[in-house]
């Protein structure tokens, strides 16, 4: 399924690796067409090598390959206690949540309560390669 090319740069190689290595532990949990997508997008880092094309499919399997895909938690559906416990974390929320804005707004504050009020597992990435973390 994926690709070991031998007119590849060695760098990408190593990307390559990179990638297999991730989905290694989880590929049996990872859907089929994921597993498609992926090696679609490796297909485009052999093809591109370099340049905006190369770093956008990049991006995407960083995406790809540390979802949790197939871990669950279990989830609490008490609206009464996800509100005491938001209120705990955030006294005061309106009925309108908007996760977005500039750093230290609070974004990932809010999504780690309402995941704790969940009783759901809080899981955090990056989307296309950017990174909150310092």
């Amino acid at each position: 399924m994926f690709h070991h090319p031998s007119c590849v740069p060695s760098a990408t190689l190593q990307i390559f690796q990179q990638f297999r290595e991730r989905i290694k532990p989880n590929k049996l949990k990872i859907p089929k067409r994921v597993l498609q997508v992926i090696d679609e997008e490796l297909t485009k880092l052999e093809v591109f090598k370099t340049g905006n094309d190369f770093t956008i499919a990049r991006n995407y399997l960083e995406w790809l390959t540390v979802f949790p895909w197939g871990n669950y938690s279990g989830e609490n559906c008490d609206v009464m206690t996800a509100e005491k416990i938001l209120d705990e974390d955030h006294y005061g929320l309106s009925n309108i949540i908007c996760l977005a804005g500039p750093p230290g707004v609070g974004k990932t504050s809010i999504a780690h309560s309402i995941a704790r009020a969940l009783h759901r597992n809080f899981f955090q990435f990056s989307v296309g390669g950017l990174s909150t973390a310092g």
